[in-house]
């Protein structure tokens, strides 16, 4: 399947889901967005520290050569023709990082981690009180 098409079946997925998610669940996700946030920055530094390097992902499109088909409606036949189709793959390259500054950048993370847990702690009791299961 195209990539591109397997992208936007996804984020339209993913609307769809966030459509259906109940009142409450979508309070209780906004107030833990920035705690989850930091916990994915905290995993990514730990990741690049222990390999030394940080990762680079980016989509990349390419063309596949094909072949269409069209109806002649003069002389009755199918005539094939070259349609090449532009398909996209996922490609990660290693970026040069400075450890220590990742190292820093790490240490910032974990030290605010605590105050955004008890923060998403609050809100998403506000958000329980705010919208009480049915």
């Amino acid at each position: 399947m195209n990539t591109r098409i397997a992208s936007l079946i996804k984020v339209v997925s993913l609307g769809l889901l966030a459509a259906c998610a109940t009142p409450r669940e979508q309070c209780i996700s906004g107030a833990t967005e920035q705690y989850r946030s930091v916990e994915a920055a905290i995993a990514t530094a730990q990741g690049n520290i222990a390999r030394g390097y940080a990762l680079h992902t980016q989509t990349v499109p390419y063309t596949v050569p094909s072949t269409c088909y069209r109806n002649d409606p003069y002389r009755n036949i199918v005539i094939p023709y070259p349609c090449p189709t532009t398909q996209y793959r996922t490609q990660t390259t290693p970026v040069a990082i400075d450890v220590s500054e990742e190292r820093r950048k790490l240490a910032d993370y974990q030290k605010i981690l605590p105050q955004l847990s008890k923060q998403a702690q609050v809100q998403v009791q506000q958000c329980v009180a705010q919208f009480p299961e049915e």
